[in-house]
């Protein structure tokens, strides 16, 4: 692996000699302790945990004309400092390079761009799909209007020839979003996402076959404007889930034993986003963002609120989010907006519930110091202090916790906690970016905080960020 990528750091600079070519590589890295498990109401000491990890983006584009250009990026990282499965242990090596990008895009004139191959592709506010997938997308602007068409395979597991039938298992996805321009000021949009699936669910070779089909739809308007010194952002996200179960050869009785037909129901979510900017002088910000994520309110409807294909939603906190500036993903996330809560299960299907949804609004106050600091520290082109604060709900109320009075019951609880986030963003030389944070939330009821809890789930940490070119 290092002959590897030695060998792509040697290719990329003497293509970088060329005038057709380009390169440039994104740098980050993460250093934070956090003390983030939730020990369940055990009442044992919870140890604060650190971690520091690296990551390289190196990219490589190649323009043949003013009508052909192909890019590749690569990843090499998260690589954990000491961490064996991580590559950062000494002695390790061979992990965490992949092929983050691989496309051709082809120009056929200013306003239509074809894009072939694995490309990045995010909705509006990163609620449906914010990831790297393999297909061909078209962008097509006419006008005020500008469109996006893709097919898209996120998921390929083979053909199968069934009782003289070819059946493809997998995930497909097909996406149509519009945006128009109203003015220099305001535009309205929308993202869809339509993802067929199909998988094998129970066989026996020769006497039966049953598949597990679903049809999912996502659908996203949005809106963005700026009013003198307001600017909001809102999208009313909705998706429908609609799984299936298809015997495609031989006689199959879809009953579970026990009385209930194989039970894989429809299901509706809902989710809003808003965030807001306010510019009160030149020194200060001041910005609301709303998070309401809900369902139809069935037990019985299996993930009965919405969420996304491949979500990374961003609160503006660095707790109650999906996209922080710090080890999303890695720290054991007590809570996510979208993924994170406790599941239950249906006791006739095994399939899960869903959750309680959420309510989450959030207040920052932001104060561009900039002028205060060059003075002393000349190197810094900017520098920006924002103090956050987040108060979640879920949307229902869930019997989570025993109740004291009644201990064969569980209670309703529906107040997950309070965040409050400190955290800077300074650029300095020009094109380095030190994101230092903590952030610290107070567990509410929905932990069962009463007697199990005697901790605060925190976030302390660094990030840096660069784009070498």
């Amino acid at each position: 692996m290092k002959k590897f990528v030695a060998f792509v750091a040697i290719l990329a600079f003497a293509f970088s000699l060329s005038a057709q070519f380009k390169t440039g590589m994104d740098f980050r890295t993460r250093a934070e302790m956090f003390l983030m498990y939730d020990d369940g109401g055990a009442g044992y000491d919870v140890p604060w945990e650190r971690i520091t990890d690296v990551r390289f983006r190196p990219w490589l584009s190649y323009t043949q004309n003013e009508y052909l250009t192909a890019k590749v990026v690569l990843e090499i990282g998260d690589i954990g400092f000491g961490n064996e499965a991580q590559g950062g242990a000494i002695g390790t090596d061979g992990v965490n390079v992949q092929t983050k990008n691989l496309f051709l895009q082809v120009t056929p004139n200013e306003d239509n761009t074809v894009v072939i191959g694995l490309q990045p592709y995010r909705d509006f506010h990163r609620m449906i799909l914010d990831w790297d997938i393999a297909g061909i997308s078209w962008r097509n602007k006419y006008d005020d209007l500008t469109s996006y068409v893709g097919w898209f395979a996120s998921y390929d597991d083979g053909e199968f020839n069934i009782d003289g039938s070819t059946y493809s298992m997998g995930s497909t996805e097909f996406i149509a979003d519009f945006e128009y321009k109203i003015n220099d000021d305001m535009k309205v949009g929308i993202n869809n996402l339509m993802q067929l699936s199909r998988e094998r669910y129970s066989h026996v070779e020769g006497v039966y076959e049953v598949h597990g089909t679903s049809l999912n739809l996502w659908t996203a308007p949005y809106f963005a404007g700026s009013f003198d010194d307001f600017y909001v952002e809102a999208v009313l996200a909705l998706n429908n889930i609609r799984p299936d179960y298809e015997v495609v050869m031989g006689d199959y009785n879809l009953n579970t034993g026990l009385g209930y037909e194989h039970y894989r129901p429809q299901s509706t979510g809902i989710a809003f986003s808003l965030k807001s900017k306010y510019d009160i002088n030149e020194d200060f910000d001041f910005r609301f963002n709303f998070l309401f994520r809900d369902g139809d309110g069935s037990h019985e409807a299996g993930w009965n609120l919405f969420y996304g294909l491949k979500s990374y939603y961003d609160t503006g906190l660095e707790i109650l989010t999906e996209r922080s500036v710090g080890l999303d993903k890695i720290d054991r996330q007590i809570f996510s907006p979208f993924t994170s809560y406790e599941t239950r299960y249906h006791p006739q299907t095994g399939l899960p519930m869903g959750t309680g949804g959420i309510i989450l609004p959030s207040l920052f106050l932001d104060y561009n110091m900039t002028d205060v600091v060059q003075n002393n520290m000349p190197f810094i082109n900017d520098m920006k202090l924002i103090f956050g604060m987040g108060l979640g709900l879920t949307a229902v109320e869930i019997r989570r916790n025993n109740d004291p009075e009644e201990p064969n019951r569980r209670r309703p609880e529906t107040y997950l906690g309070t965040e409050i986030d400190i955290k800077a963003q300074i650029t300095m030389f020009d094109d380095l970016i030190a994101t230092p944070y903590l952030a610290v939330m107070f567990p509410g009821d929905w932990y069962n905080y009463e007697g199990n809890h005697d901790h605060f789930f925190t976030k302390i940490g660094l990030t840096l960020n660069t784009r070498l070119r």
